[in-house]
Formats: structure tokens, C-alpha cells, sequence
């Protein structure tokens, strides 16, 4: 599966990260949002981790949100009601 959130590198002493799905405080600093929201995934192997650029995520990252459903296409949850993330010319590219 996948989560996107933003960090915004401020100009000041403080950074921020922006979670559209979380339960900490939005805007959250980007400590406590590091210590709170990855604490639970300690124990995974770090291939499970991906940071990538904004720009690089535009240009080629897309979900069909397939991985949602079960075998027989029926949604395991109900999914976002926001559009799915597409690129040019694709729907599947995790």
C-alpha cells in the first residue's frame, strides 16, 4: 500500500508534515510526527520505505487502487472518494 504525505521545509527552525490521514495534529512538527506515526513500523524491513520528490511522484506514480480489493474484485474497505493517482498513458504503477 502506499501513504502520501508532504513535508514543508520552512524558512524558520521548524518543519511540518501535512497528513491528510492522520490523528496527530495538522499541521504536525515534522519531530513528532516522526517519533508518533513510524513508531509502530520499527520492526519492518526498510525495503517497505520509500521517501521519493514531489516531482518524481507526479511523473510516475499511479494507482488503479486494485490492491484494494479482494480476490473477487469486491473493495476490502471502501475506498477514498478523491480520484486515483494516474500518469500519462497509466493506471497501475506502484
Amino acid at each position: 500500500d502506499y501513504h502520501v504525505i508532504l513535508l514543508h521545509v520552512s524558512s524558520g527552525e521548524q518543519n511540518f508534515i501535512y497528513d491528510l490521514d492522520t490523528v496527530l495534529s495538522f499541521p504536525c512538527l515534522f519531530e513528532v510526527y516522526g517519533e508518533e506515526a513510524f513508531r509502530l513500523d520499527e520492526g519492518l524491513c526498510p525495503e517497505f520505505h520509500r521517501l521519493i520528490r514531489v516531482d518524481l511522484y507526479l511523473r510516475t506514480f499511479a494507482s488503479d487502487r486494485s490492491h484494494m480489493k479482494d480476490a473477487n474484485g469486491k473493495w476490502q474497505k471502501p475506498p477514498p472518494l478523491y480520484p486515483c493517482i494516474e500518469t500519462a498513458g497509466k493506471e497501475l504503477e506502484l
